[in-house]
């Protein structure tokens, strides 16, 4: 015989399923920005700028569920959590969608540290 939760077990195994819904939106949300921004950035370019009015839509859209999303997650303890900036290089000024090639800045090289070796004595020796 199953016995009936408590109300306190009840609205915790809701919790839980709610908590795994964000999550797993929150891994496909990111799962289709990765598919989209890893394209070649002349194609990216041209596809958000084909319809600007329909770009914003769908990016204030994805904004909001992913805002929504990750508030919800904070209060738990899975780490993913939604993406929401373009990739570095892609703007928006107002008009148009516009990207630059990012600068990679190389850290400078780390020296490696001196060799001290003692040199044998030759009178000891």
């Amino acid at each position: 015989m199953i016995e009936a939760l408590s109300p306190t077990q009840y609205n915790r195994e809701l919790a839980i399923i709610q908590t795994k819904a964000a999550r797993h939106y929150a891994v496909t949300q990111n799962e289709c920005y990765h598919k989209f921004w890893n394209r070649d950035p002349q194609i990216i370019h041209d596809s958000i700028n084909s319809n600007i009015a329909l770009t914003l839509e769908r990016f204030e859209g994805n904004t909001d569920l992913g805002l929504a999303v990750n508030k919800q997650l904070e209060k738990t303890d899975v780490v993913e959590r939604c993406i929401l900036t373009m990739p570095q290089g892609y703007s928006f000024n107002g008009n148009i969608f516009k990207y630059d090639t990012p600068v990679v800045v190389e850290p400078e090289p780390t020296p490696e540290p001196e060799v001290i070796v003692e040199e044998p004595d030759d009178e000891k020796g």
